[in-house]
């Protein structure tokens, strides 16, 4: 009976609601090689939508992807995805090329597709924002936000990736789903 209550005490749920469900979109790697987000499941799984020349809020997204990744045991079943929204430069070569200079743990991927599948991924799977730039604008429109998914591939919660005061916050309710 001990055993039994000690065994019940261990496992932990988190206060986060379920959101949704990430689709089962399919991307292609920096690899080069297919990608389903479906794959993700099993693990804990840090989105974020960024672009390999974007000069604003990107860069200050990926530093702060960089620091989180820091924050989450080498051991713990969680996972990082940048998705490229700039499909037409951001080919597998260049998020290769952009991978080995940013990437600090090889659990985070980088991904890109078509711009119609990356569109409707982020506007009806993440329910972030995204579309087409104004006259001199970002190739595409898209969100700042960090989306974080449970082992099951439902998203749990949004933090602002562009706030590096936020990635306390986000490694503490990642390392909780990891736990459930």
């Amino acid at each position: 009976m001990t055993l039994l209550l000690f065994a019940f005490a261990c496992h932990q749920h988190s206060d986060l609601p379920k959101l949704f469900p990430v689709p089962d979109a399919h991307l292609v790697s920096e690899r080069g090689t297919p990608v389903s987000l479906a794959s993700m499941k099993g693990s804990v799984t840090v989105y974020d939508f960024i672009y390999t020349t974007c000069s604003g809020t990107c860069p200050i997204m990926t530093n702060n992807m960089r620091a989180l990744t820091k924050q989450i045991g080498k051991n713990a079943p969680v996972r990082f995805v940048s998705i490229s929204v700039d499909p037409t430069h951001d080919t597998p070569e260049v998020l290769s090329v952009y991978a080995k200079r940013v990437r600090n743990d090889d659990r985070w991927s980088f991904l890109t597709g078509t711009r119609n599948d990356i569109v409707k991924l982020s506007i009806q799977g993440f329910k972030l924002a995204a579309g087409d730039p104004g006259p001199g604008g970002d190739p595409l429109l898209h969100s700042s936000k960090f989306a974080v998914a449970d082992k099951e591939g439902t998203i749990r919660a949004y933090y602002d990736g562009a706030d590096g005061a936020t990635t306390d916050d986000i490694a503490k309710a990642v390392n909780a789903l990891a736990r459930e």
